[in-house]
């Protein structure tokens, strides 16, 4: 028994002696943050100070550690928070810190391979995210296109003509008597589907086809869905895809990137059997043609199918998803702010009328309506650590050192919510975009798509559709609440959302 004591007693000492060293093993110079732990660093921690939103953790680390920036553990990998307007733009603009963290949900999406976009790194996604920026603008994507904007526009007629009560659609509008309940957001998705469908196929899905559209954007919330906001565990335990998919969260990423891709593949195929060189219908005859001219060298090439299956991947599940979701906290929020829900209205009516649907040219004359998209974006941060990076080489962030293969993140909460740059960030207002003379001020301090090499290749393509939907909605109907408080989001993954709600459509 003596001898059972005596090994407990060293087997404690031991235990004790290695948490000391892990706890105070920091690299030089890392920024303030708190002890690690064993095995999961300082992730559990934050899981169980407040599982639905561990980047409020680290907002609270600004406060406790009085910096902007915090150093803590990812596992056994160090980590790095920034948390404010400085720290996030000089980390999204450092050249070494352009890395991505990839987990075995991710790699399955990417056939196990480096395709794609979104999760990719290094000189063959610099090359891809070029070539289909450069090559997609030709069709629209985010920049001004008649032919674009007119299928835009076409579907925001039949939008506005099924929350009328025009057409019937009883999965998401309900008409009665000088109103129309309607379900947001799942009403919108087909909107954001197919002012993109038109970009890669040339076309946009027929209206009998808008439950499949609904269907493609659950599917991508499916996928952002699958975990927590960080996807830690399956990050730190590949292991937890085969003993708890589910629960891992494994199977919902998968399911979901696996519908998409599905949904998407059958174009790249009937584009395949009717493909010509002598005219390019849209990006998917441009990257066809690329891989036939990149076939001809007999040189290794990036361009694949398989690669133009994640392009198209990659910039479909924000379009099914994120906007959608953008625009519902949009119609909650001027719903339960009616002096900024008039403020709008007088705007549209003065610039637009009635006549017509507001379009891109209206724009520049509608400051208050896009200075409420803006606030909207601000106080509802959709992706409130953004994509986590990682360092590619050793570098420094803040005058703090960075150690190579370091996970970064840009808590775009912390910074939107950061009363040093805002005054009173809890409070929306709208007018704070707003200069001295009602137009829309130069300086514009949230960064909803990040920024640098890594700002979302849809940034320009997201403006514009938010801009034309919110401001056709707001311009046809005016939304009722019946006392009822702002939705709170759901269990958060990469993207919030606010749940699923019937709302009240009345027309003007």
């Amino acid at each position: 028994m003596a001898l059972v004591g005596v090994l407990l007693a060293a087997l404690a000492v031991g235990l004790l002696l290695y948490l000391l060293l892990v706890a105070i093993s920091r690299p030089d110079n890392f920024p303030p943050g708190p002890p690690p732990m064993p095995i999961w660093g300082n992730y559990v921690q934050m899981l169980l100070i407040n599982y639905k939103y561990p980047y409020k953790v680290l907002d609270l680390m600004t406060r406790f550690y009085k910096s902007k920036v915090i150093g803590f553990y990812f596992g056994d990998s160090p980590a790095i928070a920034a948390c404010d307007y400085q720290s996030v733009k000089e980390a999204l603009n450092n050249p070494h810190l352009q890395g991505r963290v990839v987990n075995i949900g991710l790699k399955h999406r990417m056939f196990g391979k480096e395709l794609g976009i979104f999760f990719t790194e290094g000189p063959r996604w610099l090359e891809q995210k070029r070539f289909s920026l450069r090559n997609m603008r030709d069709f629209g994507f985010g920049r001004r296109s008649e032919k674009l904007e007119a299928e835009i526009a076409a579907e925001l007629r039949d939008l506005v003509e099924l929350i009328r009560g025009g057409r019937e659609d009883q999965a998401v509008v309900r008409p009665s008597s000088g109103a129309s309940s309607v379900l947001l957001p799942e009403v919108l998705t087909p909107v954001f589907i197919n002012g993109l469908l038109p970009v890669y196929a040339g076309s946009r899905l027929p209206r009998s086809a808008d439950e499949t559209a609904r269907q493609m954007g659950r599917a991508a919330l499916q996928f952002q869905k699958s975990s927590d906001t960080t996807g830690g565990f399956l990050t730190l335990h590949p292991w937890l895809a085969w003993l708890a998919p589910r629960l891992s969260g494994y199977l919902d990423h998968t399911e979901g990137s696996d519908k998409m891709r599905r949904f998407l593949e059958p174009y790249i195929e009937e584009h395949k059997k009717t493909y010509s060189d002598d005219y390019m219908r849209d990006f998917i005859d441009s990257y066809l043609r690329e891989i036939g001219e990149r076939e001809k060298t007999g040189e290794p090439t990036t361009f694949t199918v398989e690669q133009l299956s994640l392009i198209l991947l990659d910039f479909f599940f924000p379009a099914a998803s994120a906007l959608s979701a953008t625009l519902t906290w949009a119609l909650i929020y001027v719903v339960h702010h009616p002096e900024v829900r008039k403020r709008v209205q007088e705007e549209l009516d003065a610039v637009v009328g009635r006549g017509r649907l507001p379009t891109l040219d209206d724009r520049p004359n509608l400051p208050y309506t896009e200075a409420t998209i803006r606030e909207v974006m601000r106080i509802r941060t959709l992706t409130p650590i953004s994509i986590p990076h990682k360092a590619m080489e050793d570098t420094t962030l803040q005058g703090y050192s960075v150690p190579k293969g370091t996970v970064v993140i840009t808590c775009l909460y912390s910074m939107h919510m950061d009363g040093d740059l805002w005054g009173d960030p809890k409070t929306f207002r709208p007018e704070r975009f707003l200069d001295g003379n009602g137009k829309l001020s130069k300086k514009d301090f949230t960064l909803p798509f990040g920024a640098g090499k890594r700002l979302c290749a849809g940034e320009t393509f997201a403006r514009q559709n938010l801009f034309l939907t919110f401001s056709t909605l707001m311009q046809n109907f005016s939304i009722k609440s019946d006392g009822v408080p702002l939705p709170d989001s759901n269990i958060p993954g990469i993207i919030e959302t606010a749940p699923a709600f019937w709302a009240q459509f009345e027309s003007r």
